[in-house]
């Protein structure tokens, strides 16, 4: 049975504008990908307390990063690097996420 975090990887299909205009924002959208690996997933209170610990692990991801990339943006004093620092926000929050998630629910932890 899918678990209903699955139907999230269907966000990744955005990413398909990058092959028709060009832009790499689009590129932003891969990062749903990670959410197909939610297939197996069983639905019971194990798996809202383990997304609650992935979700954690990401904001501090997203806490960490954001604020350094912001720092690193504005001593360099170029705007097209923050494009590319929130993708790296994003996309690094998104895989922590589930990656973290695919952990504690292999591990039973």
């Amino acid at each position: 049975m899918r678990h209903p975090l699955w139907y999230l990887g269907f966000l990744s299909l955005p990413s398909l504008l990058y092959v028709i205009r060009g832009d790499p924002g689009f590129l932003l959208f891969l990062s749903f990908l990670m959410f197909f690996f939610t297939y197996w997933t069983k639905t019971d209170e194990r798996v809202a307390v383990n997304i609650g610990r992935a979700s954690r692990n990401a904001f501090l991801y997203t806490m960490i990063i954001g604020a350094a990339s912001i720092i690193y943006v504005n001593l360099v004093q170029d705007s097209a690097w923050y494009q590319w620092m929130f993708a790296l926000v994003i996309t690094g929050a998104l895989s922590i996420c589930v990656l973290s998630f695919m952990y504690y629910d292999s591990t039973g932890r």
